[in-house]
């Protein structure tokens, strides 16, 4: 048996990346996977490869999860298709621009929050009532150690992903105070192989090189590889966390031990 047999999941940002990694992953342990993205060939052909090996574990939704209408239909959708949602995997995002107080712009800072942070709000919101009905449920959302770690460049992403942090965390105690089997977590990256760090791998020239200057700041020395989050998801999505709620979860190398 797999460790997710008769979970039925909602992932946003599932396209590439981590949100692709985690549909593969979870699909092998035996879930359904309904995997969003705004980039609606690229996560039709995901759904596709995933369903190759797992046939009929996974459901393909174009999805701008900065539309409540858009996330009211394929919230919808996926539950038809899956017959119910019982795990919320809120991990679409981006990075934004290197920008500091001085240099950041309205637009982009709106952008970054909309995308990387109220986007978990409004979905979770209308995510609740899915859940309520396929308990226990689980809800992770992909924060990032910038969440708990600031930078003078990285303004947007360090208040969004924190806000991520501390909604999690109220979402949690809600839904424990309201005798919900809902636990709420989140999980907090370091520099790992996906399209988000590009920008700062290619200011040194070569891909390699930048992976190379990341992996020199983390403890372990290396960057982290997209299934080094992913276990850490199946664990949250499991019913072997189910004691476990508004945690936050490092997968860091080490880097937030100092």
């Amino acid at each position: 048996m797999g460790r997710l047999d008769g979970k039925k999941a909602f992932i946003t940002g599932g396209a590439q990346g981590l949100g692709r990694c985690f549909a593969e992953m979870f699909a092998a342990e035996g879930a359904s996977v309904a995997i969003t993205d705004v980039q609606g060939d690229a996560v039709q052909n995901t759904a596709e490869e995933i369903n190759q090996k797992h046939p009929g574990k996974a459901f393909a939704f174009t999805h701008d999860v900065t539309s409540k209408e858009e996330w009211e239909t394929s919230l919808a959708g996926a539950a038809d298709a899956m017959g119910g949602i019982s795990v919320l995997v809120n991990n679409a995002g981006i990075g934004g621009a290197l920008a500091n107080i001085e240099t950041e712009t309205w637009e982009m800072y709106r952008k970054v929050m909309d995308i990387d942070l109220d986007a978990i709000f409004v979905g979770t919101q209308l995510a609740m009532p899915y859940l309520k009905d396929n308990q226990p449920g689980s809800i992770i959302n992909i924060s990032s150690i910038a969440g708990v770690r600031a930078d003078g460049n990285f303004l947007s992403y360090n208040v969004a992903k924190a806000g991520v942090r501390m909604i999690s965390k109220s979402i949690a105690l809600h839904c424990a105070r309201a005798g919900y089997q809902i636990t709420c977590n989140s999980i907090h990256p370091v520099f790992t192989r996906t399209a988000i760090i590009e920008p700062m791998t290619l200011m040194t020239g070569s891909q390699e090189d930048g992976e190379a200057k990341l992996a020199r700041q983390i403890p372990m020395k290396r960057i982290g590889e997209p299934s080094d989050i992913g276990y850490m998801a199946i664990y949250l999505a499991s019913d072997e966390s189910k004691f476990i709620t508004g945690g936050e979860f490092m997968a860091d190398g080490g880097m937030t031990a100092r």
